[in-house]
């Protein structure tokens, strides 16, 4: 599988290579990433979910507000959108867009976080369409307890986690359940991104998708620690 990803992200960078020098695309682009967490209070594992969006900015000039936004998500689920914890065989999974996600969890009554948004190298957009085309082929089922090796049968958490480049799914095992898995996720992005999270504000892309209008928290990157801390380890 990796494999085939090489050559999948080798493709597309091609391409984007070969349009930008046939003068195609001459726009400048920015990738940004958000994780979300949702549950419901008192939490039922039932009631819970962890996914991502990514964003793609293309466009010219200095205020990336009047770029052209492409939007990413993984947020994968059951066809039925009802999660059955214990069901030990997986069955047909649907990966909803980021506001189909957010009016399911919200019909739950669920409670909505976010983390970011972070910026994000493009590599990090591409494997995310990649783990998206795996998602919605077809061959994929989801299982609310799933395992690490294979993508074919995820949870929502072993979904986003596959998009993560150097640890992939098996760093992060199911000890962590909706928000406290999504924390964890957005800590290790921060640890170990290439760039200084502290440094960005990308707070514009939260009314620019229109996200204020949800009643949802937001986390800033600044917010999250950099180094270890138990806090983002607890399972609560």
């Amino acid at each position: 599988m990796k494999q085939v990803y090489r050559l999948f992200l080798i493709s597309a960078l091609a391409l984007a290579g070969s349009l930008r020098a046939a003068g195609i695309a001459a726009a400048d682009d920015y990738y940004f990433g958000m994780i979300f967490g949702s549950q419901s209070q008192p939490k039922q594992l039932r009631y819970t979910h962890t996914w991502l969006t990514m964003v793609h900015a293309y466009g010219e000039g200095p205020d990336l507000n009047t770029y052209n936004l492409e939007l990413n998500t993984i947020s994968w689920l059951p066809a039925t959108l009802e999660v059955k914890v214990l069901r030990p065989w997986p069955e047909p999974g649907v990966n909803l867009d980021l506001y189909q996600t957010i009016q399911a969890m919200q019909a739950n009554r669920e409670s909505i976080t976010l983390w970011g948004p972070f910026v994000a190298r493009p590599e990090i957009w591409q494997r995310s369409l990649y783990i998206r085309q795996i998602l919605e082929s077809g061959r994929a089922e989801y299982r609310a307890i799933s395992t690490a090796r294979n993508l074919l049968i995820s949870d929502c958490i072993h979904a986003v986690a596959a998009v993560d480049p150097v640890f992939g799914r098996n760093h992060y095992p199911l000890i962590r359940i909706g928000k406290p898995a999504s924390r964890y996720i957005a800590h290790q992005v921060v640890m170990r991104s290439v760039f200084d999270q502290y440094q960005y504000n990308n707070a514009w892309l939260i009314p620019r998708l229109g996200l204020d209008r949800y009643g949802i928290e937001v986390v800033p990157p600044q917010a999250i620690a950099k180094a270890p801390c138990g806090l983002c380890k607890l399972p609560d």
